[in-house]
């Protein structure tokens, strides 16, 4: 797919310098199901193409969503007015970017690549009664250092020396799993608002950030094809921690439970999920609190209680910690 063949080109916002919330003018019904309460919104159609672009501040990160239906072939025009590293996911459709060093490379559904975007206008055809869903995380490049001093692995991302071309970062592009695709569902679904929605945002948007980063740490070492073969175990195990979030189990217990070896599960959890299994309950112990802290019916004593702790002390410094705020402010 070549740009030249299709004339019309749809400028697309992927950074802004400075953001400022103004009202979107009208929004047809069948898109406002779509629509964050936390968001800035920006549509438009025409007989070419309809955009919805919605976008969410959260501490480092700014969190952006585009979807995208067209009714004619385009040319979308991605356009940042400055330097910004971006961790893309594809949802829907596939597409292939265009850099200004006319390079292209691929945007593969369910795929997702650390993209290194320097200021200016990109190009990504797209043919005509086609949808994406575009989900990405922009992060400063110059807040790299800082958050690799608090998150060692994000070293795996290379991102100190960066290419003066755009184009992808990493090794390859890494397959949207399970855990990526449930932390990027709570982000498109997200009801919360005001400091609630911000520190919870900020915090799926920082674990979909590792668990990139450990895909790239892990990209040399392919998955087991014992792994590969008990994919609908792990992924039947993924769904029963989810459901029993605020449990607590030791591996020897949950490999006994779905027959394998608790080695077998902890290798084959890391290799499907690039997260261990320890960390993934304890993130969904903590959104599980974090969600139950909005129940005005609960206590403080019934949201600890529920969600495997043993006092309400200890589970605010676990909360205070993990979410990087006070817990007056997650109530908020």
């Amino acid at each position: 797919m070549n740009s030249t063949t299709y004339k019309a080109g749809k400028l697309l916002l992927i950074e802004k310098k400075h953001q400022q919330y103004k009202p979107p003018g009208y929004i047809p019904e069948e898109f406002k199901r779509l629509l964050l309460p936390q968001a800035e919104i920006s549509f438009r159609q025409d007989n070419d193409c309809a955009i919805l672009t919605q976008t969410i501040n959260a501490g480092p990160f700014t969190l952006w969503m585009h979807d995208i239906f067209t009714r004619e072939d385009i040319v979308l025009l991605p356009w940042t007015p400055r330097h910004v590293l971006i961790i893309n996911y594809m949802f829907e459709d596939s597409l292939r970017a265009e850099s200004r060093q006319s390079d292209t490379f691929p945007l593969e559904e369910r795929e997702c690549n650390l993209l290194n975007l320097h200021a200016g206008i990109h190009k990504v055809p797209m043919s005509g009664d086609k949808k994406i869903l575009s989900v990405h995380i922009n992060i400063d490049p110059a807040l790299m250092p800082s958050l690799m001093q608090k998150y060692p692995v994000l070293a795996a991302l290379n991102t100190s020396f960066l290419s003066a071309i755009s184009g992808p970062v990493n090794k390859g592009p890494h397959h949207i799993n399970l855990f990526s695709d449930f932390l990027i569902q709570k982000l498109i679904s997200c009801r919360y608002t005001g400091t609630r929605a911000h520190y919870f945002i900020q915090r799926c948007c920082t674990d979909l950030m590792l668990t990139f980063a450990q895909q790239e740490t892990d990209v040399d070492h392919p998955i087991l094809f014992t792994n590969v073969l008990h994919m609908d175990t792990f992924h039947q195990l993924f769904n029963y921690l989810i459901d029993n979030a605020g449990k607590i189990y030791s591996v020897s217990e949950l490999a006994y439970s779905f027959y394998l070896s608790p080695d077998q599960l902890s290798h084959g959890f890391r290799q499907h999920f690039s997260i261990t299994v320890e960390d993934c309950m304890y993130m969904l112990r903590m959104m599980t609190a974090y969600n139950l802290l909005h129940k005005k019916y609960l206590s403080l004593s019934d949201v600890a209680y529920t969600s495997g702790f043993t006092s309400v002390s200890e589970m605010i410094m676990h909360l205070e910690r993990y979410y990087n705020c006070k817990i007056d402010e997650m109530r908020t």
